[in-house]
């Protein structure tokens, strides 16, 4: 299998992941917002590996489109850090934090009993 295409399938299961994740995602908008760009971003990857795949040359399309996809990339990155700064993930970190005290407390009863 070419190269290409092998990057241009992973890209692909990298981009509907991230687009079903920004489907998911209810009431934190940068977090969706940093799923959409990073989707955007790795089908921007897809159509670089399907233009080289196809067989075409290393030319201003590619670049174009390999600067947009690694600009869509750190603008993802970018959304992400910035709704964690804002306490978008303050849920998940509360969820996190209940569940290591309740298996803790699950352990400790366990070594008692």
């Amino acid at each position: 299998m070419n190269e290409w295409i092998l990057r241009l399938i992973v890209a692909l299961i990298f981009a509907g992941i991230l687009a079903y994740q920004a489907r998911t995602t209810v009431g934190r908008p940068m977090t969706r917002r940093a799923y959409v760009l990073g989707a955007t971003a790795f089908l921007a990857f897809a159509a670089l590996n399907l233009a080289l795949a196809t067989g075409a040359e290393f030319g201003l399309i590619q670049i174009v489109l390999g600067t947009l996809a690694v600009a869509l990339l750190l603008s993802a990155v970018a959304s992400l850090f910035i709704g964690a700064r804002a306490g978008e993930m303050r849920r998940g970190q509360e969820s996190a934090t209940k569940m290591i005290e309740e298996f803790k407390n699950r352990r400790e009863r366990q070594e008692k009993g």
